[in-house]
């Protein structure tokens, strides 16, 4: 056998065969290499945490996991064995465990799933381990783990294949809980406040709530082409209307639009919306709902980022959308009210933005705040008081009507966070989806739909409302300085592999 490993002509057969092989083997001697039925007694933290006293009570421990490396040394044989709390060596001498069991050894892998029972001890290296008297497999994996320094450096790879990335690297499958538990606080929040958590259509006639292309798709059944939503206001609104007080979703959103840094087509968000509220309660409301958040994922209120320490502690300045546009800018928003004037005044401004045909005065209005104000906003505050142009949902400022009671939470140049006071008023409602159809019909593919039936129940009463919506993945990035936000989703889309 030497000898042929040593011949340069000699093919090398590949990992995957041997392992088919083995399947066979194992089935021949009537094994079954895929059992249904495991057992635990503890999770390899536990045995850790409990070492001391499982070992002195001499207790019989069984743990199922997955085979990270396998080091024999003739009778005597090493396994490091992994589960999600953990990893822990398990000791396999051959007059312990019997020749036969022994033997069964040469049909493991790394990265099979096994079972191991037996008792505690420390070797003579000071390492914990457990001293086998049996063991089964569990699940034979026919595909190898990658190499721990060569497998998966290629970062479009790691994204493809999340599931191998998280088995190599502790700190993506670390991310992924972090992420839970800061789902998890944000609904403890609005729980605690007596918000009651809804749920609403994913499918929508007519897609609203936001300014984005939306994906189509068709319903056999009915014969007709729907939407999936871009947001989860419309439906949520309903259910205000309906009685509902306090409710908030969890829940993903789709918008057919560019893949970068901070935006998938794909994404989560969460909306609430609170009856008999306005936007500056709302304000009070969210930072206290994101310090908490903030603190019980990450432990602290300063959290590092791109060579920023973000200071969440607050209270968190409230910044002027006009007033900062003025002030870097020198244009003042309120003296532009056609899309005519406001591109004539950023050209006299010499500011550098590419401005598509048929663009209307909000999208402009936008694209100006982001090239200029946006960037500059890295500490946390509250960008409030938008034009209503950039606002089509938003309830106008009673003494300012140009003006909405509109926040927007900025950190790190990203926007975090969007809320209101609702626009209640069904006539400016129809107006505003009158003008937003008009730019449809020019050509803005992002502007809003009219929903007849979302302003019919606009009609039967909506109360003063404050609404507030955030995109949980970008907020987690930011929070948990990762580089990009396909790094804190589990399976972000991917372009199909070319074969």
């Amino acid at each position: 056998m030497n000898q042929a490993k040593n011949q340069p002509n000699t093919p090398v057969e590949p990992e995957e065969k041997i392992r088919r092989r083995k399947i066979a083997e194992l089935r021949k001697l009537g094994i079954n290499p895929y059992p249904a039925h495991s057992k635990r007694t503890h999770m390899i933290r536990e045995v850790v945490d409990q070492f001391s006293d499982l070992e002195q009570h001499k207790t019989e421990v069984t743990l199922p996991g997955r085979v990270r490396t396998i080091r024999a040394h003739g009778k005597l044989t090493f396994i490091t064995l992994s589960d999600e709390t953990g990893q822990l060596q398990m000791v396999l001498k051959a007059d312990h465990v019997g020749e036969e069991a022994y033997g069964r050894l040469a049909f493991l892998d790394n990265g099979d799933f096994a079972q191991f029972t037996g008792t505690l001890f420390v070797t003579q290296k000071g390492q914990q381990s457990v001293d086998i008297k049996e063991w089964v497999i569990l699940t034979k994996a026919i595909r190898p783990l990658p190499d721990k320094w060569h497998g998966l450096q290629d970062l479009e790879e790691r994204y493809r294949r999340r599931y191998l990335d998280s088995i190599m690297n502790p700190e993506v499958r670390e991310l992924f809980n972090k992420r839970t538990r800061f789902i998890e606080s944000m609904r403890n929040y609005l729980s605690e406040q007596h918000f009651q958590e809804v749920e609403t259509p994913v499918l929508e006639q007519i897609p609203g709530g936001a300014e984005a292309n939306p994906f189509i798709t068709h319903h056999d059944a009915l014969d007709i082409n729907l939407y999936l939503r871009i947001s989860l206001e419309l439906h949520l609104k309903r259910m205000t209307v309906a009685g509902f007080e306090k409710i908030f979703e969890i829940g993903r959103v789709f918008r057919n639009e560019g893949m970068d840094r901070d935006h998938l087509q794909e994404f989560t968000m969460m909306e609430m919306y609170w009856s008999f509220a306005d936007y500056r309660q709302l304000m009070d409301f969210v930072e206290g709902m994101y310090q908490r958040m903030i603190q019980e994922t990450f432990g602290s209120l300063a959290t590092k980022v791109e060579g920023h320490t973000l200071n969440w502690k607050g209270p968190w300045p409230r910044l002027s959308y006009t007033e900062l546009v003025k002030k870097e800018t020198g244009i003042d928003l309120l003296e532009h009210q056609t899309v005519e004037s406001l591109k004539a005044a950023i050209q006299t401004a010499k500011i550098d933005i590419e401005l598509e045909p048929n663009i209307g005065l909000g999208r402009v209005t936008d694209l100006l705040y982001k090239k200029t104000v946006r960037p500059k906003l890295m500490q946390p505050c509250f960008l409030i008081d938008h034009p209503v142009v950039v606002s089509p949902l938003a309830k106008r400022k009673e003494d300012q009507p140009l003006l909405t009671e509109r926040l927007q939470i900025v950190a790190l140049g990203s926007e975090l966070g969007n809320g209101f006071s609702e626009l209640n008023d069904p006539i400016d409602q129809r107006e505003r989806f009158e003008a937003q159809m008009k730019l449809r019909e020019a050509g803005d593919t992002e502007a809003a739909m009219l929903d007849e039936d979302f302003l019919q129940a606009l009609e039967h009463g909506l109360p003063p409302t404050a609404g507030f919506g955030v995109g949980i993945d970008r907020l987690f990035m930011v929070l948990a300085a990762a580089p990009s936000i396909r790094d804190v989703v589990f399976f972000p889309t991917m372009r199909p592999e070319q074969h």
